[in-house]
């Protein structure tokens, strides 16, 4: 971390009191059904290099959300290693979290950024990702550490 982003995170840390950090969330921002990034194939990101639509009977069951995959390989490539195509922050926008907010993302607007998914919830949002990618990924950090997830 340069010192720019540990100023950052240190005035972060300051601008939120710990009694306002006590959140519960949903580990994952969860669809009205249940799926992880409303369904849509984290590997495909990857894989592919776009948002590709899961299907209902290619689904694997990962830290109680239901994560949809295009087919038995993306399936199998998940399962092998979840963390490495879950998306940071459990999919909520990393914008959001960076500004001490859980708004779900739109898994139309991602971005991957040292091998790691980064979902947002409006274009805007990866636009000023992509002018202080390490800043906001380390706000977001503090942020996403304070809450405390439903199990």
């Amino acid at each position: 971390m340069n010192r720019r982003s540990f100023v950052t995170v240190a005035m972060a840390m300051m601008a939120f009191p710990s009694a306002v950090l006590a959140k519960t969330i949903s580990r994952f921002s969860l669809s009205n059904t249940g799926h992880a990034l409303k369904g849509y194939d984290t590997t495909a990101y990857f894989r592919a290099g776009e948002a590709t639509d899961g299907e209902d009977a290619i689904s694997v069951n990962w830290k109680g959300a239901v994560w949809r995959f295009a087919s038995q390989g993306d399936a199998a490539l998940f399962q092998a290693d979840p963390e490495a195509y879950a998306p940071q922050f459990g999919g909520y926008c990393t914008r959001a979290m960076s500004l001490g907010n859980e708004v779900p993302g739109d898994p139309d607007v991602w971005r991957i950024h040292e091998g790691k998914l980064y979902v947002f919830f409006a274009a805007r949002g990866g636009r000023i990702f992509d002018d202080g990618r390490d800043d906001m990924i380390a706000l977001a950090q503090v942020h996403w550490d304070t809450l405390t997830f439903v199990e």
